[in-house]
């Protein structure tokens, strides 16, 4: 990595770091990724790079046996990182990110939990509660009662922010999936869970679920890395 890439890279997480873009975790994964691409593209300057450079860099990946997943997790952190160093005028490429291709995402199989899961899945995260509040295990369960309750994806509750919640009428109107607009019916169990996250976390933040520094908006990636750990927990 050059010295001149060094800078613009420190940079970049700098103002990440003021401004709470990213999470600590998400901070950690693009330093990885950025590192990568730029082990791969011969330390290339930042702001030399063209749209080759992301294909030849691509071919290379899945030479070594990278899947899609993992590309396309690194080139959204070179774009992250290129799209700030562009607007904040530190490099004067024409990149044009837009024309940036990735490798198909392959599809997943869910792997569902059982309604016995489930239940021991509640019961472990009001055990460890009861144990002592603790603002990551409350965001868990007001997080689990709202997908639960609601039929909310992840990705929709995680877009969720506090002025949206309607108390009055126990809802929360959004616009989801297709940019139609819904709304998720509230039971008081699931706004019991919010209210008591929302009265321990520490944040200003518009959105209702944000990261336990409260500075950023809680990311689909660190909610499947949590659940997955209590899913251990049920074998």
């Amino acid at each position: 990595m050059t010295n001149d890439n060094s800078k613009l890279i420190a940079a970049y997480f700098d103002n990440a770091s003021i401004t709470g873009a990213l999470s600590e975790s998400s901070v950690l994964k693009y330093k990885s990724s950025i590192k990568t691409f730029l082990s791969l593209t011969g330390n290339k300057f930042l702001g030399d790079l063209v749209n080759r450079d992301f294909d030849q860099f691509i071919l290379k990946m899945l030479s070594n046996g990278a899947k899609g997943s993992r590309i396309r997790n690194v080139i959204a952190a070179v774009k992250s990182l290129l799209t700030y160093l562009q607007k904040e005028g530190l490099i004067g490429n024409q990149l044009d990110l837009d024309k940036i291709r990735k490798p198909k995402a392959q599809r997943k199989e869910v792997n569902f939990l059982t309604v016995e899961e489930i239940r021991i899945f509640l019961e472990t995260i009001r055990s460890d509660i009861e144990e002592g509040v603790m603002i990551r295990k409350v965001r868990m369960m007001a997080l689990v009662m709202l997908l639960l309750q609601t039929g909310a994806r992840v990705g929709e509750a995680l877009s969720i922010k506090v002025a949206d919640i309607d108390r009055l009428n126990m809802e929360i109107p959004f616009i989801g999936k297709g940019k139609k607009p819904r709304s998720l019916y509230l039971k008081n169990e699931t706004l019991y869970w919010l209210d008591r996250y929302l009265a321990i976390r520490k944040s200003d933040s518009e959105f209702l679920f944000v990261t336990l520094n409260g500075q950023a908006q809680w990311q689909q990636t660190d909610v499947g890395r949590s659940f997955r750990l209590y899913k251990k927990g049920l074998a």
